[in-house]
C-alpha cells in the first residue's frame, strides 16, 4: 500500500488587499462544508467587512502550483493602550480539500508567531460543537476562558485565550 498523497507545505505569507474576495470566497466554503450547507453570501460579506478594518494581520497559505490561497488566518493587534495587550483571532480558515495535512497547525504557529511581538496573549471564539477546530486550540495550549455569541450571527460560541509569554 502506498503512502497517502501530502502536498508540499507552500508557506505563510502575509496576505494582500487583492485577495481579499478569495479569502471571503474561502471562508464562505468551508463554513459551508463544516455545517453541510449552501455556500451563504452574509457570511462572504461579514468576512469582507472584517477584513476591511485595519489594522489587521491577514496570512495566507500559499500553493505551490499558484492560484487563490488555500487558507488563511485574519487576527487584530491588541487596541493602542491596551494594557491586557490582548489581539484577537477573528478567523482561521483552509480550503475543505487541503485539510488533515497539518497545513491548519502551521498557519496558526505563523500566526502566533507573528502576533507575539505586540501581543502578551489570543482569544479566539469557536462554535461549540466544532471538534475539530477545538482539538486543534486545545492541543497547542488554549485554554477555555468563557462563552460568548458570534457578532452577525448570533449562534453561541466558546471564548478560548492563550498567554503568548516567551514567544516574542
Amino acid at each position: 500500500m502506498s503512502a497517502p498523497h501530502r502536498d508540499p507545505w507552500p508557506g505563510v505569507v502575509p496576505g494582500t488587499e487583492n485577495e481579499h474576495a478569495a479569502c471571503a470566497d474561502l471562508w464562505t466554503r468551508a463554513l459551508a462544508h463544516r455545517d453541510g450547507t449552501a455556500p451563504d453570501p452574509a457570511d462572504r460579506d461579514r468576512v469582507l467587512r472584517k477584513l476591511g478594518t485595519p489594522p489587521h494581520l491577514l496570512l495566507v497559505v500559499r500553493p505551490v502550483e499558484g492560484g487563490d490561497p488555500a487558507g488563511f488566518s485574519l487576527s487584530f493587534p491588541p487596541a493602542a493602550g491596551d494594557p491586557s495587550r490582548t489581539a484577537h483571532l477573528a478567523f482561521l480558515a483552509l480550503d475543505p480539500g487541503r485539510r488533515g495535512r497539518g497545513w491548519g497547525r502551521r498557519l496558526l504557529a505563523a500566526t502566533l508567531d507573528r502576533l507575539s511581538g505586540t501581543s502578551d496573549a489570543v482569544t479566539l471564539e469557536v462554535l461549540p460543537d466544532n471538534a475539530a477546530a477545538r482539538a486543534l486550540y486545545e492541543s497547542t495550549g488554549w485554554r477555555v476562558v468563557g462563552e460568548g455569541r458570534f457578532e452577525g450571527s448570533g449562534r453561541s460560541s466558546v471564548v478560548y485565550r492563550l498567554d503568548l509569554g516567551g514567544r516574542g
